[in-house]
């Protein structure tokens, strides 16, 4: 199971993440796996997004690696 979590600034100041399902794959061992995504930071009913400092981690198997910080203006 691929997940991508977005940690977005809240009103507040603070980071609170959320989880989005990427991908459900199944591979063998030394396979790669190519994926590419588009993120859309545009307002939802459900969402609204603030300026200030995120970040995008990826979760394998509920295991995280790596974490891109980067500023929404």
């Amino acid at each position: 199971m691929i997940d991508y979590i977005v940690y977005a600034m809240r009103s507040n100041g603070k980071l609170s993440q959320k989880v989005f399902k990427l991908a459900k794959r199944k591979l063998k061992s030394g396979e790669i796996l190519n994926i590419r995504k588009v993120h859309s930071f545009a307002p939802v009913s459900t969402r609204k997004y603030y300026p200030g400092a995120h970040a995008i981690v990826i979760q394998i198997n509920g295991n995280r690696y790596g974490r891109l910080d980067f500023e929404l203006v």
